[in-house]
């Protein structure tokens, strides 16, 4: 082969099967993870099958998410996404006491519905293997999303005296323990029970009470009750 011959077969020659790679393949593939693991562990997500129902191979998850910790890692940060979208789509802003009630139940309603993912959320933090490959945005100790409404709620029922006065992150994070707690009981021993939700209501209610700052505030919140 002449050098000429030989330099329009490399002009004509296929694009790099890394240059397939695009954003619509990563959006397919994490999409994809995310309804696998939206009920099951990390355990059960399968690279092999997981390419091949994107009509590639795992040479494309290696590449674009650093392998399986990485795909995990950017599923977490979208999972993380979805439940700060839930939690600020629950908020009426009718009363700040009413939105906590609103919150909590809208917090109990994802994990419910999304069991797998809601652990890679609230679990031990699952990090990509490569700065920048999992979530694509922020540093990877950053504050997860979903805490922000949270936050957000509870500055708002310290400033209005409906709570008494403590450190916001403090007391928000106290309230998550709580929640988490019965929320995870639910999804472990009571998921058939049809007491399960009166059961959430019964420790959600304990969770303001313990919380308000008397007088007023209690009153606030026991008029919240029904919404």
């Amino acid at each position: 082969m002449t050098p000429a011959s030989t330099r329009a077969s490399r002009d004509t020659a296929p694009a790099s099967t890394h240059a397939q790679y695009d954003a619509a393949l990563r959006r397919g593939i994490l999409d994809e993870a995310m309804h696998r693991l939206r009920d099951g562990g990390p355990e059960n997500l399968g690279l092999r099958p997981l390419a091949s129902s994107q009509g590639t191979s795992t040479t494309a998850i290696y590449t674009m998410f650093g392998g399986k910790a990485g795909l995990l890692a950017a599923v977490a940060h979208e999972a993380d996404r979805q439940l700060a979208g839930e939690l600020r789509g629950s908020l009426r802003h009718d009363s700040v006491e009413g939105d906590m009630r609103s919150l909590c139940r809208a917090y109990r309603h994802w994990a419910l519905e999304n069991q797998g993912l809601y652990g890679l959320v609230v679990g031990e933090p699952v990090r990509s293997p490569r700065p920048g490959v999992g979530g694509g945005a922020g540093d990877a100790d950053a504050d997860q999303q979903w805490r922000e409404p949270l936050l957000e709620v509870v500055d708002a029922l310290v400033d209005e005296g409906v709570f008494r006065t403590a450190d916001v992150h403090e007391t928000a994070t106290a309230i998550w323990a709580s929640l988490h707690g019965v929320v995870s009981l639910e999804l472990s021993v009571w998921r058939d029970s049809p007491s399960a939700e009166q059961y959430f209501e019964t420790q959600l209610a304990a969770i303001l009470r313990s919380w308000a700052a008397g007088g007023a505030g209690e009153s606030r919140l026991r008029s919240s009750v029904a919404g």
